[in-house]
């Protein structure tokens, strides 16, 4: 399974932005719980922004990161991402500690797959490692990533440590060929 990076997309400015964001969603409920191993959204310890669009605006500064994302990797001929693509195409997770991600492949949208181009903006202390695909991924904070969730199995080990994972995710419907022609 191909993975695209690139290093450093985002400063630490931007990141702690981010964060602060989060930080202020999770206190208000703009981030609510999510989906795991039961069919239940009732998962307390990763909470998200894919079910709850109706309860907040993003900052001017998602918008600006999701273009940058869309200019640099040419993306322009891509639709955003609808089917659980959260609001406008960007989704955010808190990972907070003892919490995962458990082992699946994200939806279909009709017949495309789903692209997500992913910075996580906040590191667990330890754990919290992303596998695709059966490999390791490592990441960074500020790293973007990219990948089809829906074309491979992804999870997340446990977060270990005081420090929530956070992660923003950027969504795009392509097909496997089109993913194959993106240049970082």
């Amino acid at each position: 399974m191909q993975v695209l990076f690139n290093k450093n997309f985002l400063s630490q400015q931007e990141c702690a932005q981010l964060n602060s964001w989060v930080e202020e969603g999770v206190e208000a409920k703009w981030l609510d719980a999510g989906l795991s191993r039961n069919p239940s959204w009732s998962y307390q310890d990763r909470v998200t922004t894919r079910n709850y669009g109706d309860r907040f605006e993003y900052p001017e500064v998602v918008y600006k990161i999701f273009a940058r994302i869309t200019d640099f990797l040419s993306l322009h001929d891509l639709p955003k991402s609808v089917v659980g693509g959260g609001k406008d195409g960007v989704v955010v997770s808190c990972t907070f500690p003892g919490g995962d991600v458990y082992p699946h492949r994200d939806p279909m949208e009709q017949e495309f797959h789903v692209l997500r181009c992913n910075i996580m903006t906040q590191a667990a202390d330890d754990g919290a490692e992303l596998f695709i695909g059966g490999h390791k991924i490592d990441i960074e904070v500020g790293e973007l990533h990219c990948y089809l969730p829906s074309y491979a199995e992804h999870y997340v080990t446990e977060v270990k440590g005081s420090t929530p994972r956070i992660m923003w995710m950027f969504g795009y419907q392509t097909t496997p060929e089109r993913f194959a022609q993106i240049k970082v």
